[in-house]
């Protein structure tokens, strides 16, 4: 029998999906589980060195289990197609819960057996262990090609290329792309980023070989638009289509019903003022708290660039900040005090680096910088300084990168975006690749960043940030 009648007698659906991905969720669900049992197995360690009453094995596994039964209907399990700050939420929020209905349960029957301490020790270490062991169970999964779902991408235009390679590009995201679909004569046969382009809409829908689709084709008319959605729909148990938006940030489209007609609302989130509030005090909280831990670590820095080269540990950069004003970025100074003329005598005797320059405004091998300064790039310790820039509200932990009059018109409509927030000491471009990425890309991530905020995503952000860093990925 062909793959052709195999796939037409065996019909894709959702019920038959669930199954096939049912070994990473029971892997994944297992994760949790030991993660679970690692937080009871230390508190009542703790218990027992202390001479405290342990908690008991039944009452909390039982809650435990609930735990894991909450996560299960939030979709943890395998938990495909979701952002990382929106994972990071549904974490929080459910293990949070849990514990507050633990608590208040414990309070209604009057059961003070088990240690209340305990009890929120126990749940406080899950909130920091179960997520982290989450993600390194995911990507022992990937690692063994073991992880994601198999999608079918409708649309091979620049759409469905920019879908295709952001799939490709994060494969925690859980949606592999393994076949494409255009009607475009010229296509076919051809591959997209190494996927195949098998042929034409029609035969996506007559031999779907996936249960999830994704209609990539948002410039098609609207009676076009409607047919292809329909049909597509008909045959894929579970279809996603991008809208008619593109250049729009994903995220920050918001559904919403006007009888019986379906309307998008284009959110800006920080423009809001709660946003604004929430975003400030989690500034300044984190600084004073950063700050006080790595006061040494700043003295030992000052130290090691007055020892390594002669002037001022500390260097002042002229950047434009919220609303448009201009305002004194400072930095650890990583450069030779003659950094200035050296940059223009180089930049007019060698024109590939002045290519390199006008494109990104940085060099990646560049002569200004000293051997302390290298090392301060390259682990970004050169930008502690910002922590003032952040406390007096000049900057934020997390933003757009601040940027200099010149770059200004790079940013073309953007600006008008960008220049509504703080700039930050860490954004998404620097934990999405740092210098590596294009000006361009850089541009579009600011552009997202604002449009999509949420405590959330700043905190994986800084999250990432670390792990970039600690990687030594994109810096120099």
């Amino acid at each position: 029998m062909s793959r052709t009648s195999a796939q037409l007698d065996r019909p894709v659906t959702r019920s038959r999906a669930a199954v096939q991905s049912l070994p990473q969720a029971l892997t994944l669900l297992g994760g949790d589980v030991f993660a679970a049992l690692i937080c009871f197995g230390a508190v009542n360690w703790m218990q027992d060195e202390l001479n405290k009453t342990p908690l008991d094995l039944t009452y909390s596994l039982t809650w435990l289990l609930i735990w894991v039964m909450l996560r299960a209907y939030q979709g943890f399990y395998p938990g495909y197609g979701r952002s990382p700050q929106n994972e990071l939420r549904l974490h929080v929020i459910s293990t949070l819960q849990m514990a507050v209905v633990q608590f208040a349960a414990t309070f209604a029957v009057h059961d003070f057996s088990s240690s209340r301490l305990a009890l929120g020790l126990m749940w406080l270490g899950l909130l920091f262990v179960a997520l982290p062991l989450r993600y390194g169970v995911r990507a022992l999964l990937i690692r063994a090609g073991r992880f994601g779902r198999a999608v079918s991408i409708i649309g091979a235009g620049k759409t469905g290329e920019l879908t295709v390679a952001y799939l490709q590009q994060h494969p925690d995201y859980g949606l592999r792309p393994v076949a494409v679909y255009d009607d475009d004569p010229s296509r076919q046969g051809q591959s997209l980023l190494g996927v195949p382009i098998l042929g034409p809409l029609e035969q996506a829908v007559l031999e779907p070989l996936t249960s999830h689709a994704i209609i990539s084709i948002p410039g098609a008319r609207a009676e076009r638009q409607s047919q292809i959605i329909n049909s597509v729909h008909s045959a894929y148990p579970i279809t996603w289509a991008t809208p008619d938006f593109f250049g729009v940030p994903n995220q920050a489209l918001v559904p919403h019903s006007i009888g019986a007609h379906a309307s998008l609302e284009i959110k800006n989130n920080l423009r809001s003022l709660r946003s604004r509030l929430i975003k400030r005090t989690l500034d300044i909280v984190l600084v004073i708290i950063g700050g006080v831990l790595i006061s040494p670590l700043l003295l030992l820095i000052v130290l090691a660039i007055r020892l390594d080269s002669p002037g001022p540990a500390v260097y002042r950069a002229r950047r434009i900040g919220r609303d448009g004003r201009e305002f004194f970025c400072l930095k650890f100074r990583s450069m030779h005090r003659d950094a200035d003329a050296k940059l223009r005598s180089l930049l007019e005797s060698r024109p590939d680096l002045r290519a390199e320059f006008e494109a990104t405004h940085k060099l990646k091998d560049d002569p200004r910088v000293t051997r302390v300064g290298a090392f301060l790039r390259k682990t970004s310790l050169d930008e502690l300084p910002q922590l003032w820039n952040v406390l007096v509200g000049e900057m934020s932990l997390v933003g757009p990168r601040p940027i200099v009059q010149a770059e200004v018109p790079k940013y073309g409509n953007v600006y008008r975006i960008y220049k509504q927030v703080r700039p930050g000491m860490t954004g998404y471009w620097q934990a999405n690749g740092r210098s590596d990425t294009s000006y361009q890309e850089r541009v579009e991530m600011d552009a997202f960043y604002v449009t999509n905020w949420t405590p959330w995503l700043d905190l994986i952000l800084l999250l990432q940030t670390v792990r970039v860093v600690l990687l030594g990925k994109g810096a120099y």
